[in-house]
């Protein structure tokens, strides 16, 4: 029983090993440039899609400069949420793909320095935010201004 018991007890001690090693630099490397290839076919998504709603925006805003000043104005105002909107959406699928990119470079640290490099990644992930959002606002308070 003494021999089960401990016996157990070592392979528990090898699987709790396991879980507090880092991958290997291959392991690291292939899954940075994954998260990158696939953040960087977020941002083209998004980019792509916000050309053409800024695209769609211009039009309108051009065929509304035939018009009265007040619906210049609101197309305006339109043009500048639209925009904003768009901007927004590709910075932060930047920021989604720069945490990926982030956590997978510290899966490769060793233990003791993962949680510090987790934190810094996802601190950085929520300025980016804030500072997306920051510029939606700002852009969404001057096509209020138009508005009114």
């Amino acid at each position: 029983m003494k021999k089960l018991t401990l016996s157990a007890l070592s392979l528990a001690l090898v699987l709790a090993m396991a879980g507090c090693q880092s991958e290997s630099p291959a392991e690291t490397q292939e899954d940075v440039a994954e998260a990158q290839a696939e953040a960087n076919a977020d941002v083209r998504d998004a980019q792509a899609e916000a050309s053409e709603t800024i695209g769609e925006a211009n039009a309108d805003l051009n065929d509304a400069s035939d018009e009265s000043n007040k619906e210049y104005d609101q197309a305006n105002a339109d043009a500048i949420e639209d925009t904003a909107q768009a901007r927004h959406d590709v910075a932060i699928a930047k920021a989604d793909g720069d945490l990926k990119v982030a956590k997978e470079l510290c899966d490769g640290m060793p233990v003791n320095d993962r949680d510090a490099c987790n934190a810094r990644a996802e601190s950085e992930y929520e300025m980016a935010k804030a500072a997306a959002r920051a510029e939606l606002d700002a852009a969404d308070a001057t096509a209020e201004q138009l508005k009114n």
